[in-house]
């Protein structure tokens, strides 16, 4: 599929109604759809893979009409003059009641999940919880949101895919995986700090709660990815976000081949920084928490794939809809150590930031 370098104000329209966008190291992807179905990624074409948390037997390839490379402000002309054409929306999303998730349903999860570590049967857990509102994502909020996130620090993946009433609109600080020219890139991204209680930027790497939770994670990694090569870490750093601190280690590998990258997904889905260690648990039974309900991709892969490259996003820091409904969700890492009012407030404040940078105010 050949990128064109332009788009016309009829190909954003399509777009927006339905479609895919990746924005990375400052190119901005969009694919027109409808996208169709394809049995394979085992080409040059860009191919999209966006299952659901609990089932990656759901996912399908994917593959659009028409792949345009853009820079950053191309983009926002684009959707100034989409919405300068556009009738305006009765009310905003920000402005929406929106229903906060309930704090005894978190108490519940954190208990049983304490209990399982308690028992010796885990280490760490994640669960996430949902505000919601009874309103659909409209093509004219989509150019909203996407005039916000022109803006998002560069440290974080803007991405998006939207077709048949339902979709997924974002920008994640944490990549599963990335692979070109025989190296693979990855990360551990567990242990977050609020920054109103940081006494100093260099708090979490001091935090004994923090960095068990990363190195958790980290270590579950590394040894999926073993076999793949000679491994590489750096860090653990700090990763600073607009309001947020996080704990941060990049990985690479250097393969000794071309991996599956289908493979890759299934072996490293999900880390224990957004289900469970030891994976070797299972993680399926925390869709019986209380507060999981519709979770759909939040916190899933999110790919985009071609026969020698990839790049998969893990789908978190978004807002996902359907005809009827959307939400906006958040996660947090439950050790033994892990107290329920400081999890809420961290739990609060990344949603209050997915709000922010998709530009949906209180």
């Amino acid at each position: 599929m050949d990128r064109q370098n332009s788009i016309t104000l009829s190909g954003i329209t399509n777009l927006l109604e339905s479609g895919a966008l990746l924005r990375h190291r400052g190119q901005w992807i969009l694919i027109e759809g409808p996208f169709r179905q394809v049995s394979d990624a085992n080409s040059d074409e860009i191919t999209i893979l966006c299952p659901d948390f609990y089932d990656l037997g759901s996912a399908r390839f994917l593959r659009g009409q028409q792949t345009h490379a853009l820079r950053g402000d191309e983009v926002k002309a684009l959707c100034e003059n989409y919405l300068s054409q556009s009738p305006p929306v009765p009310e905003s999303l920000g402005s929406m009641n929106w229903q906060e998730p309930e704090k005894s349903d978190f108490a519940t999860d954190l208990e049983i999940i304490q209990g399982k570590i308690q028992k010796g049967e885990i280490q760490k857990a994640v669960p996430v919880i949902f505000a919601r509102t009874s309103q659909t994502v409209t093509a004219v909020h989509r150019a909203q949101m996407l005039l916000s996130l022109i803006n998002a620090p560069p440290s974080l993946y803007v991405y998006g895919f939207w077709q048949n009433g339902e979709g997924v609109l974002g920008a994640t600080p944490e990549t599963l995986f990335e692979y070109s020219k025989g190296t693979l890139k990855t990360m551990a991204l567990a242990g977050t700090c609020p920054k109103e209680d940081a006494t100093h930027r260099e708090f979490l790497l001091q935090d004994e709660k923090e960095m068990h939770e990363h190195l958790l994670v980290l270590e579950d990694i590394k040894s999926v990815l073993k076999p793949l090569g000679e491994i590489k870490t750096e860090g653990p750093q700090i990763l600073e976000l607009p309001t947020l601190f996080h704990l941060f280690t990049k990985i690479n590998v250097d393969c000794q081949r071309v991996p599956s990258f289908t493979n890759l997904i299934e072996s490293l889905h999900p880390t224990p920084a957004l289900g469970v260690a030891p994976r070797n648990y299972g993680y399926k039974w925390m869709e019986e928490l209380p507060g999981q309900e519709g979770r759909a991709r939040y916190g899933a892969p999110f790919a985009f794939l071609s026969k020698e490259e990839a790049l998969c996003l893990v789908g978190i820091r978004n807002i996902q809809w359907n005809k009827a409904s959307s939400m906006i969700g958040s996660g947090c890492g439950i050790v033994a150590a892990s107290d329920l009012e400081r999890e809420w407030r961290e739990l609060y404040q990344k949603r209050l930031s997915v709000r922010k940078i998709l530009g949906l105010n209180l």
